[in-house]
């Protein structure tokens, strides 16, 4: 039966050219009609199966239940390979051909081969750390994820702030050093030879003046065995070429903008800077067409997708701030904040998503421009790539533009009906409590945020009613593969993203819990043993799975901006992954009915 198989896909690639020649030894063929019960629940099993062609239900004939189906190259049950009575029945959908390999020789090669053993072995958040390993450019990847350490930071050469300007220009030269720490009265600053080049240029100070003045005191630290991505990360978001490494309180090295660039071939920063420098909008719509490209790269070369989304995230913040400074007048910058919701405010952007903004105004602002203003943003950001919010949750709707005061007053409107399970008072709700603040005076959102964990405190009916909505979208797992009741394809945002976003972002708001993002909210939920540690991680790996079949998709040509995945696209150890994301987020349900005393859902 060799010209039935080949060794191309996961595991069966992890296969030495002997152990492929035994497999194919021992492998053969069986065919089954349409409906064919062939493995029942408690039989042991003497059979590993491998599709071919056709369909596979895995299902409970006790209480008419489906967990699974299997279509080609796909495998089951590997639970029963090892003794254990089969836990479930299997028949099959439709005229089925299956390979079969002997279950005691299955087990020889799991024996003889510890990879091999162990993608058995992993569970759910394994197999995608796996995954994400195997595909891509490795090189980049481990660059991305290399630690900081002694091997590429420079060294911290510390200084009095006694020290003369001449004396700290020379040891620069001589050490060819492009920073140096000076210390005053316990105090750490950074010296840069622009600051010295200043210092003797424009201010005319004598060489022998002290450096004490010239040093930058607010640094920006990063801890010594971060990962490297983080490092330019913190330079992005701050605008800055330099960060000092840290080890506790000590300060062990300087990592420097220019030394990471000339590894890292994204040039992230570079588009940062962009953006900071642009003087108009045509230079600052240039730097936002080229995020797509960046995220692309990125993703192409097989970094984690949390660290794109919170690259793009940073990204996104710029380039909001940017354009409101170049649009709002100075005067009134400072007694507005524009705050962002959606995906955005949470941080979870793959790719441009839609307009999801609004404006906190202060109580006494005079600003006559401020509709045509706010008109012009929201055009802006389209011809930038940002499609308009379908439920028009924008600055350009004066429904999300109010003062501080009347946004309270609107929220506490929300608080009421919500009492009331008004579905619509309580998605709007769910809209600002993940706003994040991007520019203006950001100290007006935290008031509003309070406002609405402490109007749902004790409310144990209305917290049951907003977390219902989590519930609402039926789970995808018997309709994918050849039985698909839409040939479009599964939309994971509705079978499993929108279920943990939203459950989760319940169960932050009944904890008190301010943070936006949902992989912080798991794992505050977490800390606090609202969540087991288990069920953490699988909810954590399992929502960065479905971004990121998101975004691989997304990226493909005839399925841009679509959120339905094609099933016949994904490998089969991406369908595996897939269907195990599924029930995780099928048991995550039931966790939150249980929780919230949710009936019948």
């Amino acid at each position: 039966m060799a010209e039935h198989f080949t060794f191309t896909h996961a595991p069966f690639d992890l296969l030495t050219k002997n152990q492929q020649k035994l497999f194919l030894d021992h492998l053969d063929i069986v065919y089954f009609p349409e409906q064919a019960h062939f493995i029942k629940q408690g039989e042991t099993a003497s059979l590993l199966y491998i599709v071919l062609k056709g369909l596979v239900e895995e299902f409970s004939e006790a209480n008419q239940s489906i967990f699974a189906h299997y279509t080609n190259n796909d495998f089951f049950d590997i639970r029963s390979q090892f003794g254990s009575p089969c836990k479930h029945d299997y028949r099959t959908i439709e005229e089925t051909i299956c390979h079969t390999l002997p279950s005691d020789v299955f087990r020889d090669l799991l024996n003889s081969n510890a990879a091999f053993a162990d993608y058995f072995q992993r569970d759910l958040a394994q197999k995608y750390a796996q995954l994400e390993a195997r595909e891509g450019n490795k090189n980049l990847a481990e660059f991305i994820l290399t630690r900081i350490d002694d091997s590429n930071v420079q060294p911290a050469i510390v200084i009095g702030s006694d020290v003369s300007l001449k004396t700290a220009t020379k040891m620069m030269l001589e050490q060819k050093l492009e920073t140096l720490i000076v210390e005053q009265d316990g105090l750490y600053g950074m010296l840069t030879g622009t600051d010295l080049l200043r210092a003797a240029v424009l201010d005319e100070q004598t060489l022998d003046s002290a450096v004490a003045h010239y040093a930058n005191y607010r640094l920006i630290s990063i801890e010594q065995g971060d990962f490297l991505f983080n490092a330019m990360l913190a330079m992005t978001q701050h605008q800055i070429e330099r960060v000092v490494v840290k080890n506790g309180d000590s300060i062990v090295g300087i990592m420097e903008m220019a030394h990471v660039l000339s590894l890292f071939s994204t040039h992230s920063h570079v588009i940062a800077l962009r953006i900071a420098r642009a003087k108009n909008i045509e230079e600052l719509k240039k730097a936002a067409q080229t995020l797509n490209n960046l995220v692309e790269n990125l993703t192409n070369n097989g970094i984690k997708i949390v660290f794109i989304m919170e690259l793009l995230a940073t990204m996104n913040g710029q380039i909001m701030k940017k354009l409101f400074e170049l649009l709002v007048p100075e005067s009134v910058q400072n007694q507005v904040c524009l705050i962002v919701m959606g995906s955005e405010g949470r941080g979870e952007q793959i790719l441009k998503t839609d307009q999801d903004n609004g404006l906190i105004l202060g109580e006494h602002l005079i600003w006559p421009e401020q509709r045509a203003t706010l008109a012009a943003f929201s055009q802006h950001l389209l011809s930038f790539g940002y499609p308009p919010c379908p439920g028009q949750v924008m600055v350009n709707n004066p429904f999300w533009v109010k003062t501080s005061n009347q946004w309270h007053e609107q929220i506490e409107q929300w608080l009421l009906h919500g009492q009331s399970g008004d579905s619509e008072s309580l998605m709007q709700l769910a809209i600002i409590n993940d706003a994040h603040a991007v520019a203006g005076d950001k100290t007006l959102l935290p008031p509003l945020k309070q406002q609405i964990i402490d109007g749902c405190k004790g409310k144990e009916v209305m917290l049951s009613q907003f977390a219902r909505i989590a519930l609402q979208f039926g789970s995808p797992l018997n309709f994918f593969g050849h039985i698909k009741s839409n040939d479009a394809g599964l939309d994971i945002k509705k079978g499993g993203i929108f279920t943990i976003v939203h459950g989760i972002r319940s169960l932050a708001i009944e904890q008190g819990i301010a943070t936006t993002n949902t992989l912080a909210r798991i794992r505050e939920l977490a800390k606090l043993r609202v969540l087991e540690q288990k069920q953490s991680q699988d909810l954590q790996e399992t929502l960065q799975l479905f971004f990121w079949l998101r975004l691989e998709q997304h990226l493909t040509p005839h399925q841009q901006g679509m959120n339905l995945l094609d099933i016949t696209q994904l490998t089969p150890n991406e369908r595996d992954l897939l269907r195990h994301g599924l029930h995780v987020v099928k048991k995550f349900k039931s966790f939150l009915a249980h929780h919230f005393m949710i009936r019948d859902y």
